[in-house]
């Protein structure tokens, strides 16, 4: 679920978890096609949530997805977006989105996520470590009067076996 300080949610798609043992969960995203539209941007096809004044459009990068309760990196990664204006015909890698999540209670089952702003770069051409080009030192944290959808919640996390 996406929402802003406004009040406005909008349901994405769907996250499903299975446990992988160990205290870990392999995870799947799935957009919901009936909310998002697909676009040919950058020469390459995404799809995209339009709202009144920015288009989002999922950016994920692809790493073995698991979590834990101490690292929730793979699903920021697959929960990444770039971001433009929906009358602009392109988009660019210094817009992009990312969730940065934490659990909302220790032991609990809600996940949730507030939004930065960074550079994708490290993303499409990677240097250092290629499984996790983005650091914390390249988050911004995003303004809430700047962007549309700020928040992210993931509910009904199954229990680990």
């Amino acid at each position: 679920m996406l929402s802003n300080a406004a009040g406005e949610q909008v349901e994405l798609g769907r996250v499903s978890f299975e446990p992988a043992g160990e205290g870990r969960w392999r995870f799947k995203v799935k957009l919901d096609a009936d909310r998002t539209s697909e676009h040919f941007l950058a020469m390459r096809p995404f799809k995209c949530l339009t709202g009144p004044k920015q288009q989002i459009c999922h950016f994920p990068y692809e790493v073995e997805p698991v979590i834990s309760r101490s690292d929730l990196v793979p699903l920021e990664y697959a929960l990444m977006f770039l971001h433009k204006k929906p009358s602009v015909p392109h988009i660019g890698s210094r817009n992009g989105h990312y969730y940065r999540l934490r659990w909302a209670q220790a032991g609990g089952t809600l996940i949730e996520g507030r939004l930065h702003d960074v550079d994708m770069d490290p993303i499409i051409a990677p240097k250092g470590n290629p499984e996790r080009p983005i650091v914390p030192a390249d988050l911004a944290e995003a303004d809430e009067n700047s962007h549309w959808m700020t928040r992210l919640h993931i509910e009904a996390l199954p229990a680990a076996k």
